[in-house]
């Protein structure tokens, strides 16, 4: 008898958790949700944050606030919402290099995003572009690789950092094409334009808006797009993946995500709630200025490319020994 009563005891307590825990669900939210983001304030990832933050708080009803943890080449925010509570409470916005490429610069690596993280929503994407100095005689891509082959390590090329997205997708780029050109990193998109516009360094790949004001003053030269799509700003130059290598389709994206273990009633709620968000015209056009584009992808789809990316850029890291031990 005192089992019997021990296990309708038992069943009771859990019955009644699972049900606390579903109405706290259908609850969501409570209270007060921070998204981190693991860049300054005012750098690209931050602002669309909080583009997203003000009507996502106005949708669920509780304030939505952005906590600024820059660091360690985004490893210290990124690394800090992976361990934050399950709950919803906390989320990440992040871009490409702090959720896929920076963790795998480190040995040991400090988090495995598709492991640590449970998806939500790719918010934008969009394309970068190629560009050489105009002194070159290249126009093209494949007059780049031919010129590159013909004067192996004669050329540098320019990145944002070592472990940056310039470098590993350019380092990815080289190998494809069995090229061979000096990396020159650079404390970030500022210095970089000033390397480049000295001579410094002849090949860099630059996002749209730093570089478009010096190329239409002939002072740099786009010969090719790197991307999934190509922008409209430059509709008539050709994606990397259309006339080199489809490996080379490698848009540079940022998206939302929580800590592994969220409950997936809360993931649907925010990937809808964002979704909406990002396809308004207001969102859209504050990205299109600087050639990023609003996604409207389920929770499955940006898992599937947090997986494919973590292990194709994984590689290029590897294969590349990019390793910081």
């Amino acid at each position: 008898m005192h089992a019997i009563n021990r296990t309708l005891a038992l069943s009771g307590a859990l019955l009644l958790a699972l049900g606390s825990a579903a109405l706290s669900q259908a609850d969501y939210p409570t209270r007060q949700i921070t998204i981190v983001v693991s860049v300054a304030p005012g750098s690209q990832a931050d602002q669309f944050a909080r583009l997203i933050a003000e009507p996502l708080q106005q949708r669920l009803g509780k304030p939505v606030v952005i906590e600024n943890r820059p660091g360690g080449g985004q490893v210290t925010g990124v690394n800090a919402a992976a361990k934050a509570a399950p709950d919803g409470y906390t989320l990440m916005h992040g871009n490409l290099s702090g959720f896929i490429i920076s963790p795998q610069l480190r040995d040991p690596v400090p988090y495995n995003t598709p492991r640590d993280f449970v998806p939500i929503a790719l918010t934008l994407s969009g394309p970068s572009v190629l560009v050489v100095d105009p002194k070159l005689p290249v126009h093209t891509a494949a007059e780049l690789i031919a010129y590159a082959k013909a004067n192996p390590g004669k050329l540098n090329y320019g990145s944002h950092g070592a472990g940056s997205f310039t470098h590993v997708s350019t380092e990815l780029f080289k190998g494809i094409t069995g090229t061979d050109m000096v990396h020159v990193p650079f404390n970030g998109g500022g210095p970089l334009a000033i390397g480049f516009l000295s001579g410094q360094v002849q090949v860099v790949i630059f996002d749209l808006v730093s570089i478009r004001s010096h190329v239409d003053a002939g002072k740099a030269r786009v010969i090719a797009q790197v991307g999934d799509q190509r922008s409209p700003h430059y509709k008539d130059i050709p994606l990397l993946s259309e006339n080199v290598n489809p490996a080379l389709a490698a848009d540079f994206w940022m998206g939302m995500a929580a800590p592994a273990g969220t409950p997936q009633p809360i993931v649907d709620r925010l990937n809808r709630e964002i979704n909406a968000i990002i396809n308004t015209p207001e969102f859209k056009a504050k990205g299109e200025v600087a050639s990023m584009y609003s996604q409207n992808r389920s929770a499955k789809e940006f898992g599937d490319k947090l997986a494919r990316e973590w292990k194709m850029w994984g590689d290029v890291i590897r294969e590349k020994q990019l390793v910081v031990r």
